[in-house]
């Protein structure tokens, strides 16, 4: 009778520099006769890691709807998407660094969860969308519910605005691909997670080419007056700021402890 090899497997635990936009967890490794990976890049005659890693963002804020587009939140605890009960339009943005993921990982799985602390009664889809321009998280600061947002500072963007006051977007209210990366029903208070296949393929393409990495915008139903939502943003409380959490494979001579300076 023939035997079949049984392949080993163990544990690696990372120790070391844990920051508050990173969090690494568990890296286990596989030897080449493990079960059939992705495919991928990676050499098929050398261990393979699996590795999970916990981002933050590097930026957050909303776009106000504003024929002058002078307003902005970029310092704020949260940020909007949907409709306000004016019918004037809310849309959130996010962005992360994947400078923390090793060199040459292949991207296995990603999803997305953020904190939805207020809203007006009834469920609303909500859609994450690739940005394709470069924006910014400026100074200002809303007071109370954060729902008019501030005055727009250097730095900001804005509803036309990428980076405010100089650079506009090509399109009043943000430049995005149409076609939306993952989409969620957004309900009550609580957390929700997107994830989909074309989301675990942003982070890859954002992974493979940084330039183009500029994160998503968060639409909501922009379709009816009443359907805003408030989410909690990276200058909330811990465990409420947006996570990403990717899984990735490597090569186990790559497996290494990260220095990242944040």
């Amino acid at each position: 009778m023939t035997m079949r090899k049984i392949p080993r497997v163990f544990t690696v635990l990372l120790a070391g520099l844990l920051l508050p936009a990173m969090t690494w967890l568990i890296i286990t490794a596989r030897t080449a006769t493990a079960a059939p990976l992705p495919p991928s890049t990676l050499s098929p005659h050398l261990p393979t890691a699996v590795g999970l890693i916990t981002l933050q963002p590097i930026q957050d804020t909303t776009l106000y709807e504003s024929e002058l587009g002078t307003i902005s939140n970029g310092a704020g605890q949260h940020f909007f998407a949907g409709k306000t009960d004016n019918g004037t339009i809310r849309r959130g943005l996010l962005a992360f660094d994947l400078g923390a993921i090793p060199p040459g990982a292949v991207v296995v799985s990603a999803s997305l969860t953020l904190t939805m602390s207020k809203s007006l009664p009834g469920d609303a889809a909500v859609a994450l969308h690739t940005l394709s321009a470069a924006w910014g998280e400026g100074p200002s600061d809303a007071l109370g519910e954060e729902g008019a947002g501030d005055a727009a500072q250097p730095g900001d963007a804005t509803w036309l605005n990428t980076f405010y006051d100089s650079d506009l977007w090509a399109t009043p209210g943000g430049d995005f691909d149409p076609a939306p990366s993952a989409i969620t029903v957004v309900g009550g208070p609580g957390a929700y997670t997107w994830a989909s296949p074309a989301l675990t393929g942003d982070v890859a393409a954002w992974l493979a080419d940084p330039a183009t990495n500029f994160g998503w915008a968060l639409l909501g139903d922009e379709t009816a007056n009443r359907t805003a939502k408030r989410f909690d943003s990276r200058e909330n409380e811990p465990t409420a700021r947006p996570r990403l959490t990717v899984t990735f494979v490597v090569e186990s001579s790559q497996v290494f402890v990260p220095f990242v300076s944040r």
